[in-house]
């Protein structure tokens, strides 16, 4: 299970929740910064990743994208922190996206 996160996204979320997302990447350093919502949703789908942004633009864009699933904090004004222990909170739900048939998840605080 893997994790690509939105430039929106402190990068140091890829180290707080490595132990259980050991693959995930961050948009701000591979090579994804500001290429655009779309681009970042397609890399993330064509690479079996799961978007995680705090951005809404990702919820109808996700019906638009075969294959794509997304996290969305809601109202992510918090610190990193707290945005790890909502997704540590949610790991199994998280988990389960990719053999769902839905392709988003509402995180709020």
């Amino acid at each position: 299970m893997k994790l690509l996160f939105d430039e929106s996204l402190s990068p140091k979320l890829v180290l707080l929740l490595r132990d259980l997302f050991p693959e995930s990447e961050s948009a701000l350093l591979n090579g994804l910064a500001r290429t655009g919502d779309r681009r970042i949703l397609e890399y993330a789908a064509a690479h079996g990743f799961i978007l995680v942004s705090t951005d809404s633009d990702f919820e109808p864009l996700a019906r638009q994208i075969p294959d794509a699933k997304v996290v969305v904090l809601r109202s992510c004004d918090y610190p990193t922190n707290v945005a790890a222990a909502v997704l540590r909170r949610n790991a199994i739900l998280i988990a389960e996206l990719p053999g769902s048939q839905d392709q988003l998840i509402i995180l709020d605080r």
